[in-house]
């Protein structure tokens, strides 16, 4: 699996209830927790330097996004059984998760610790200044 492990998904589930819904195809929590890691990116990756985050080899951790991609994985997964029915536990995690993503997407919460993009000289990018006036204080069109 890609940045978190098999232990992390047993610390919000239990095992038998993981095991039971990927009985039929054993690469199953692998393809979903790949998707949801890029996905994850994807909210990152205007924000973060999910380069460095997300290394294969030396991943930069952090529990915030632990507990995000754990939760969507969890959704996921359990989505797999036959019925498609989840308990309103898990789909209030994923809710809460996706919340969480958005509001880190939007900059109101930031991950601590966590590499932010850089330029090729390795500053920090600034964006262009966009400042405008739209008062009309005489009411003219």
């Amino acid at each position: 699996m890609r940045y978190i492990s098999s232990d992390d998904l047993k610390v919000d589930s239990q095992e038998r209830f993981i095991v039971d819904s990927t009985a039929d195809n054993v690469d199953a929590i692998d393809g979903i927790v790949t998707k949801v890691v890029e996905m994850v990116i994807t909210y990152l990756s205007g924000r973060y330097n999910t380069t460095l985050i997300f290394d294969v080899v030396a991943p930069i951790r952090n529990e915030v996004l632990v507990d995000i991609i754990v939760r969507i994985s969890l959704y996921k997964i359990f989505r797999r059984n036959p019925a498609r029915k989840v308990s309103t536990d898990i789909k209030e995690d994923y809710d809460a998760a996706m919340k969480e993503l958005e509001r880190i997407n939007s900059g109101r919460t930031t991950l601590a610790n966590l590499p932010t993009p850089t330029t090729i000289e390795g500053e920090q990018p600034n964006a262009d200044l966009i400042w405008g006036n739209t008062s009309n204080r005489d009411y003219y069109i």
